[in-house]
């Protein structure tokens, strides 16, 4: 085996910047600006074996999580959002989940996770209502934080996280002052 010669090693590390700046570009995606949630909102997507409006299960703050099950960091964030459902539940925080799954491909991972707030399935409109609502790459995971009324106040393009959820609770929920802990 001949060695790698110097123009092959720079070629190599040439496209080695142009993808790291691509993942970085690609990772760093702005959300639009969400100017009307009314697409979500009136969405009719299966709940329950039925065809629903979202705004069905809006609680006095709701957080809409878009997720599928190939997404690694969807599949991450979901134990923390039902902990959050379960525990904040009680102080008005809904938690609703849209798939971009059908109901036979997700159902079977959502068991074995034991998840239990809302599940809405958007299988192939799901991206066409992400890009109606502020996110018109169609990137997962992606969540809306909504008030009683379906007006967003809050979005997140990746991963939420714990910290994220508790300054909503703070913000949005005071009584409930972020805690984990039931009363």
């Amino acid at each position: 085996m001949k060695p790698m010669s110097a123009q092959n090693k720079i070629l190599i590390l040439a496209i080695a910047i142009v993808a790291f700046a691509i993942g970085i570009a690609v990772n760093t995606a702005r959300v639009s600006p969400v100017l009307d949630s009314q697409p979500l909102l009136q969405a009719k997507l299966q709940y329950q074996g039925k065809s629903t409006a979202v705004a069905s299960q809006l609680g006095e703050i709701t957080l809409v999580n878009f997720w599928a099950t190939w997404c690694t960091p969807c599949r991450e964030e979901m134990p923390l959002f039902e902990a959050m459902y379960r525990n904040a539940k009680p102080h008005g925080f809904q938690v609703i989940g849209i798939a971009i799954d059908n109901p036979e491909t997700a159902q079977p991972m959502l068991d074995s996770m034991d998840i239990n707030y809302p599940i809405f399935y958007a299988e192939k409109t799901g991206t066409q209502v992400m890009e109606n609502v502020g996110n018109p790459q169609g990137l997962l995971p992606y969540s809306l934080l909504l008030d009683a009324n379906g007006d967003v106040l809050d979005q997140v393009l990746g991963k939420v996280d714990e910290a994220q959820i508790s300054e909503w609770l703070n913000t949005y929920l005071p009584a409930s002052a972020g805690s984990n802990e039931k009363e």
